[in-house]
């Protein structure tokens, strides 16, 4: 990989917390995505609360139960689908709302530039994947910040003699951010071979995707986990 381009990668805005310990399994937590602004300091850009079920050396597993909060920039939008909110302009402000649908379980390989997610719908895992593509997590006093790309990744299916049906997803939102120079072409470039290589591990049925998933099984008495007070202050 290019030295300039991982350290692309590598350089989430905001300042460093180096004393952060690990989070202890049951701990709430804010899982971030920080961007950098043409017209103001860097920021968080959204932000989802969550309940940790691992965090060591190798991985890092969040679950966020349905009625959970979230907040992402307020704003116009415009762009692919009128999805995204402009980066120039934007007024710092929120919109506030609650995680909807089944608890999804974030698993992220230390060091590796991606989260796998799945679906848990109370009894079984349902049979959607999704491989977000970021930069390497960092963790925080209150949890754990990271950069989204835009693009990701999709599959369906069940890992075994039949490969999952596999895809990705967004696309058009890269090439736009490329247009509001908000990602680089060269990062934008890199996020698609890794988009690539993400798409031949589930393919291949390989690492996470062959886990035993059973041990990230949602507790069945757990609650809605809300965002700390301080979400929206970033390390100095």
């Amino acid at each position: 990989m290019d030295a300039v381009v991982r350290k692309q990668l590598d350089a989430i805005p905001g300042g460093l917390d180096p004393e952060a310990p690990a989070h202890s399994p049951g701990t709430s937590v804010a899982l971030r995505s920080i961007r950098e602004f043409p017209d103001r300091s860097p920021a968080v850009s959204f932000a989802v609360a969550g309940t940790v079920l691992q965090d060591d050396e190798e991985l890092a597993v969040v679950m966020t139960r349905p009625g959970s909060d979230r907040a992402a920039r307020a704003g116009r939008r415009i762009g692919p689908r009128g999805r995204n909110v402009v980066a120039k302009g934007w007024d710092g402000s929120y919109s506030l709302a609650t995680w909807e649908g089944a608890t999804v379980v974030r698993v992220h390989p230390r060091g590796h530039c991606w989260s796998l997610w799945r679906w848990h719908d109370g009894e079984d895992w349902t049979g959607g994947w999704y491989g977000n593509l970021e930069a390497p997590w960092r963790r925080t006093s209150i949890g754990f910040d990271t950069q989204d790309w835009a693009l990701d990744v999709v599959a369906q299916g069940t890992p075994g003699p039949t490969p999952l049906r596999v895809g990705l997803k967004d696309e058009d939102e890269l090439a736009w951010y490329i247009e509001q120079g908000v990602i680089s072409p060269e990062l934008a470039a890199h996020t698609r071979a890794l988009g690539d290589e993400l798409c031949e591990i589930l393919l291949r049925g390989e690492g996470l995707v062959a886990a035993d998933w059973s041990r990230w099984a949602p507790p069945s008495d757990g609650e809605p986990t809300t965002l700390p007070s301080e979400w929206r202050v970033l390390p100095l």
